[in-house]
């Protein structure tokens, strides 16, 4: 699909893009009428994705092992669909039966295993079926798949039979405003019968020309898949999303849990959901129950969070109140950092762990719903054509990444600059620094990432428009003199160290310059770059401490971004003397680098710090920042036919090569 500009012929009656809304997305932005787009293309994708999973389990026999028919399955959901589309729709685009959704399908094509047999994964379209009923008031009776002895109603709930093996079958029954499980033996169910009222909106919004109705496809049997009609408006949002119910589990029953905020004085409810299977984005994953104290965290957090948005950025805030609707608690890392993650399968789905403030709750929230409208959009646009080679420096990863991560982080890196910019202005004083650094900070890491988009050649038409309008925001903030210009030097200081040491670790240069440099060195030739290009080899063996751009977020007052305070047994390694000294601008840091190679003098870490300290005190030595891979490996190169090498003389030979002349000429290949 395409977007209507004027210079491209129209190809599909369907989920043209706006230009509108094309470019506010390219900007980062995008307000709550661009995500009932989104959502309005997501629906008409999970139709497709509901189809095609059906379809092929009719044709694979014995797919759905000792559950009902697929018939059964097409005659409940065309007519819950039929009685409520908008419920139906708002089931249907729940993150969570999207996640099971391409799972179901990954099974089916072999790609995807599970824990169990292919009917339990597939059969969860049973339980949607059961929601799907009780949701639209629709009388139901069918056979359901067990799962560790229990059942999982997507935006319901988790019945628990424990008497059931694994891996088994129960009986639901929907009947006057309830669902029980077993009906005729342990009869468990939701506590009482759930509002029936649609719920918040889902589906209205245009997928053309703004002002025009919006529509979506029919749920329809094998033979005949889209009958277009226009969707009602629908009333303002329930705080719970759909229908909820009440808070306290009844034995056998564990419920939903919800976050609560407000948003331009309305109500806003997602889901906390710390038990459905398909909560992850891989595998299903057996529910881990959080604690009533731990909800109360997550509450809490989670309005204040709102509240932070709201205060730096209305629009954003409202644009994520129409399009959120999940969020998963994971575990927090061994360091403490926060963990998030988001999926193109899951749209309004966001997985992390805890933040440990509103501030950083914030930001993980801008961050993962970047993910969301750009996977949204590639849903409509193919904005590269890349070959997935980990070749590119994404400023804010430790590995190489392809093209199609690079554009993923650097999107989501200009919504989080966006975030700093606006905040600036709103931060208590205390917290001024801070925000001053990871504005600025942002802006060049994400500047860096743009430009490598720009010129890389696999973007199509649509990419290269899409990262001229991410280059024009970044442009928008160049000239921004809010920051203080000690704090921009600690940023543009972070920023080469993250580039520096990425190159030191996954950039391999030519074995063949190498070794000629090797000999010019012991002979006292002058280096000759001729030939001594890189290629990219990931090196994933070691973790970066990343302590240097720690020490600079210490001497500002605040911690890494997403770290609470960490206890002896998660705290990382205390930073070393040499670091230091070249945070703190000490000329001896060169010296504390030099003798940590001695110890180990294959340590990227300590080659980044030797090559940032050299750059830092000896102007002649910055020409090192070009090419900071060289003196590493020209280093092993002269261990390995015996002769020994001060680090510090070797890098300053190697800067004084990638110079050039002292005319000034560039030698070819430097």
């Amino acid at each position: 699909m395409q977007t209507d500009g004027r210079q491209e012929p129209a190809r599909s009656p369907h989920h043209l893009v706006p230009s509108a809304h094309f470019d506010a997305l390219a900007a980062g932005r995008g307000d709550a009428g661009t995500v009932r787009f989104l959502r309005t293309t997501e629906y008409s994708r999970r139709l497709l994705l509901l189809r095609a999973l059906l379809d092929a389990v009719a044709e694979t026999p014995g797919a759905l092992g000792p559950l009902p028919g697929v018939d059964s399955v097409w005659d409940t959901l065309t007519a819950a669909q039929e009685r409520s589309p908008e419920v139906f729709g708002e089931l249907l685009l729940h993150p969570q039966v999207g996640v099971w959704l391409g799972h179901g399908l990954r099974r089916l094509r072999r790609t995807a295993w599970g824990d169990g047999p292919l009917w339990t994964d597939l059969g969860h379209v049973f339980t949607v079926c059961a929601v799907a009923a009780l949701r639209t008031g629709l009388p139901l009776r069918t056979t359901v798949p067990l799962r560790d002895g229990g059942v999982m109603f997507p935006t319901l709930g988790l019945a628990r039979l424990p008497d059931r093996p694994r891996w088994g079958t129960a009986e639901v029954l929907v009947a006057a405003g309830r669902l029980r499980v077993d009906p005729y033996g342990a009869r468990l169910g939701p506590p009482d019968p759930p509002h029936l009222a649609p719920g918040r909106p889902g589906l209205p919004g245009p997928p053309g020309q703004p002002g025009q109705p919006g529509r979506v496809g029919r749920l329809d049997r094998p033979g005949r898949l889209d009958s277009p009609r226009p969707l009602a408006p629908l009333d303002p949002p329930d705080p719970s999303g759909l229908p909820g119910l009440p808070e306290g589990d009844p034995p056998g029953w564990q419920g939903t849990h919800r976050l609560h905020a407000h948003v331009a004085g309305r109500p806003v409810g997602v889901w906390l959901d710390d038990i459905d299977p398909y909560r992850d984005l891989s595998e299903p994953l057996p529910a881990h129950r959080l604690s009533p104290e731990e909800t109360d965290r997550w509450r809490e957090r989670f309005d204040l969070a709102l509240g932070v948005l709201e205060d730096s950025d209305p629009e954003t805030a409202a644009a994520l109140a129409e399009g959120l609707r999940s969020v998963t608690p994971v575990r927090t890392s061994s360091t403490g950092s926060v963990l998030s993650a988001s999926s193109g399968d899951a749209f309004g789905g966001v997985l992390t762990s805890l933040p440990p403030d509103p501030v950083t709750f914030a930001v993980t929230l801008v961050h993962e719903f970047q993910h969301t409208k750009l996977g949204a959009l590639l849903h409509l646009l193919t904005l590269e054509q890349d070959d997935g080679a980990e070749r590119h420096h994404a400023p804010w990863r430790d590995d190489p990444r392809p093209l199609s991560g690079l554009l993923q982080g650097a999107y989501a890196f200009l919504g989080i600059t966006d975030f700093w910019s606006r905040r600036l202005d709103r931060a208590p004083a205390a917290e001024r620094a801070s925000a001053e650094f990871e504005f600025a900070l942002g802006l060049r890491q994400t500047r860096e990432a743009v430009e490598t988009l720009g010129a890389d050649p696999a973007l199509t038409a649509h990419g290269r428009r899409f990262v001229r309008g991410m280059a024009a925001r970044l442009t928008a903030w160049t000239a921004d003199r809010r920051v203080r210009p000690g704090i921009d030097a600690m940023a543009g200081f972070a920023a080469t160290d993250h580039r520096t040491e990425w190159r030191i670790r996954h950039l391999v240069p030519a074995p063949d310059a190498v070794r000629a440099l090797a000999r010019a060195y012991v002979t006292g030739a002058a280096a000759d770059l001729r030939g001594s290009g890189s290629t990219v080899v990931p090196d994933l063996t070691a973790r970066w401490s990343h302590a240097r751009t720690r020490l600079i977020r210490q001497v500002l007052g605040t911690p890494e971004p997403g770290t609470p305070p960490s206890g002896p047994s998660t705290a990382p390694p205390a930073p070393s003397a040499a670091e230091r000294a070249l945070v703190a601008g000490d000329p001896a840091a060169a010296d504390g680098y030099a003798r940590l190679l001695a110890e180990d003098p294959e340590d990227p870490d300590a080659w980044t710090g030797l090559v940032l300290a050299l750059a830092l005190a000896e102007p002649s030595a910055r020409p090192l920042l070009r090419r900071p891979e060289l003196p590493r490996a020209v280093h092993r190169e002269l261990r390995v036919i015996g002769t020994t090498a001060d680090p510090r003389r070797l890098a300053r030979w190697l800067a004084a090569g990638i110079a050039g002349p002292p005319d000034g000429t560039r030698r070819p290949g430097a």
